[in-house]
């Protein structure tokens, strides 16, 4: 490979690498040393009052609940939901009632949910069929961290302060919830109802107003997110969709850093989506939770604030204003989603859900869905992601053959002329101008294109980012086996911690190192000063080495594999390019 093959793959390394670096750096200022207790705002909601509840909970001393966020805007309710106050047509509000925290548990054959009657509403999200593995063995995890609850609904625009608020249970069933609060200014009721199946649920609001002029209100709701060392939680982002935005990511580390790359930028640490959205909420790498709208209408507007930094930030969402008349009522019903980003699961709930998986640049989509798409069908053949994964290599290795044997022929036949090149560099060495155009000269006597080897790079970094995505979002990954050490494609593998050092050995990146090292020893480097060539020998696989040496086993898999390949073709063509003897 000559000096100009070698500057070709560089750069496009290079700016591989510090995309990654750049994604790295805005998943790394979330990555903290453990839970925290959670600062910032208390949420917004509605003050508790009396109720009439048919089922009330016993008395206790009313007390704001831990860990509130501030109130977030963008939920539904229907009329149902809302229970008329017996003290309304006297015109005075009933006597305030002590309502004590209780927890409700909901369940489906996917899900099981605790639901609180405190400012939160969801204190615990199981999911039945994916597991988490902790010190103690493996349990359903929980996508809900237990200091701090999710879901907080409130009203804006309305006389009456909804803050700290406590409902009265009035309906609990197996998937269906009806809770209601009072105070001077109405009644505030909420509704959850799971799926029979799946991941998706209903949630309905309704206030019915005792005020005696007409009011302007909105319902508004918060989504929480919060980073901690378990590993599917160390990087969180909150996201919002519209069909004109797009999607629009915010990585909780990057909220409240002004112009932090582009996140964040507003100096009170809000980030505020341009426009109307159909959905918002949280997101990791391999699960989501979500509000939108049921008819797929862009009516949420949504805002992500900071409440810890790099801890825990917040995606407040709010619905439009309504005209609430003396006596009046509004409702509000919004679809919510929350678990595995599995596409059949995303699916069921409304096909936009499928952006909330990321793959990468919008033109890049189609092709990171393709490698998904193989890699699940060679999946059903070989029931060991690894094994699929090497398959899948192969495969690509195949059908880029071709424009990778031009390259490499490029590169052989630049070898083969390298005397010549260093006779004409030595004897034009005082004229640059004159040097150039001897070289070309002897490019085109020899036939040999010195830009030959570039485009073959350049179409196989798309291939190499697809890829990429595709190992990254595959939930199919998410702890699965492949031999010995390796038990989760999805995480980096871990030979073993050093002692004293607690500095992790991963073999798959020394072995991707290693042989991207052979790899770069084996390409010819015409043209290229010695000195430029060796620090090019050492740089190029140390700079990959640490790149991904926290990269998914699963893509290091890929990556090794694919080197390996490459070593072998090279071989074969230095050998099919030796000069025949006479």
């Amino acid at each position: 490979m000559d000096r100009n093959n070698i500057i070709a793959f560089a750069l496009s390394m290079l700016v591989f690498a510090a995309y990654l670096m750049y994604q790295g750096e805005r998943q790394s200022t979330q990555r903290v040393g453990g839970p925290s207790e959670q600062s910032g705002p208390v949420m917004e909601a509605v003050q508790d009052g009396s109720g009439d509840a048919p089922s009330s909970t016993s008395s206790s001393p009313a007390s704001s609940e831990t860990g509130g966020t501030p109130t977030v805007g963008g939920s539904t309710a229907s009329a149902a939901g809302a229970v008329a106050d017996p003290d309304a047509a006297s015109g005075s509000p009933a006597p305030p009632r002590e309502i004590a925290i209780s927890v409700q548990t909901l369940e489906n054959a996917d899900v099981r949910a605790r639901i609180s009657n405190g400012p939160q509403m969801i204190e615990g999200w199981e999911l039945i069929h994916y597991d988490e593995r902790l010190p103690g063995g493996a349990v359903p995890i929980d996508l809900v961290d237990p200091e701090q609850p999710i879901l907080s609904t409130g009203i804006a625009g309305i006389a009456g302060e909804f803050a700290d608020l406590r409902f009265e249970v009035v309906h609990a069933g197996p998937r269906e919830i009806l809770q209601r609060a009072q105070n001077e200014a109405g009644t505030f009721s909420r509704t959850l109802r799971l799926d029979a199946t799946g991941y998706g649920f209903d949630l309905e609001l309704a206030f019915d107003s005792r005020l005696a002029t007409g009011v302007d209100a909105r319902f508004e709701l918060g989504w929480p997110a919060r980073t901690s060392t378990r590993a599917d939680f160390r990087e969180v982002s909150l996201l919002a969709y519209g069909e004109e935005e797009g999607v629009t990511r915010s990585l909780v580390g990057a909220v409240g850093q002004p112009g932090f790359l582009g996140f964040g930028g507003s100096a009170d640490g809000i980030e505020r989506v341009e426009g109307a959205v159909q959905w918002a909420g949280f997101d990791v790498p391999y699960f989501t939770g979500v509000l939108l709208d049921p008819e797929a209408r862009d009516r949420l507007n949504v805002e992500f604030e900071a409440l810890e930094p790099k801890t825990s930030a917040l995606a407040r969402m709010t619905l439009p204003s309504v005209t609430v008349a003396a006596g009046g009522s509004m409702q509000e019903r919004l679809r919510g989603f929350f678990g595995p980003k599995a596409p059949q699961a995303l699916e069921s709930v409304a096909p936009s859900l499928a952006h909330t998986v990321n793959r990468g640049w919008s033109w890049l989509e189609p092709l990171t869905r393709f490698f998904e798409i193989a890699l699940d069908w060679l999946y059903r053949y070989i029931p060991n992601y690894g094994i699929a994964i090497i398959v899948l290599t192969i495969l690509v290795r195949m059908v880029t053959a071709p424009l990778m044997m031009n390259q490499m022929r490029s590169a052989e036949r630049m070898r083969a002329v390298q005397p010549r090149m260093k006779a004409l560099q030595e004897k034009y060495k005082d004229d640059r101008q004159r040097q150039s155009e001897e070289l070309m000269k002897l490019y085109r006597e020899e036939g040999i294109n010195p830009l030959g080897g570039c485009l073959p790079l350049l179409l196989q970094f798309p291939v190499l980012v697809g890829l990429f995505y595709a190992l990254r979002s595959s939930i199919g990954l998410r702890h699965a086996h492949f031999a010995s050490w390796i038990d989760d494609l999805s995480q980096p593998d871990l030979l073993f911690t050093m002692p004293g050092l607690d500095f992790p050995i991963r073999l798959l990146p020394l072995l991707m190192g290693a042989s991207m090292y052979v790899q770069q020893k084996m390409t010819p480097t015409t043209g290229m000063d010695p000195t430029q060539a060796r620090m090019m020998l050492v740089m190029m696989p140390a700079m990959m080495l640490l790149i991904s040496y926290t990269f998914p086993s699963g893509l290091v898999l890929y990556w090794t594999v694919s080197n390996l390949l490459g070593i072998g073709h090279q071989y074969w063509i230095r050998r099919q390019s030796k000069p025949q003897p006479a």
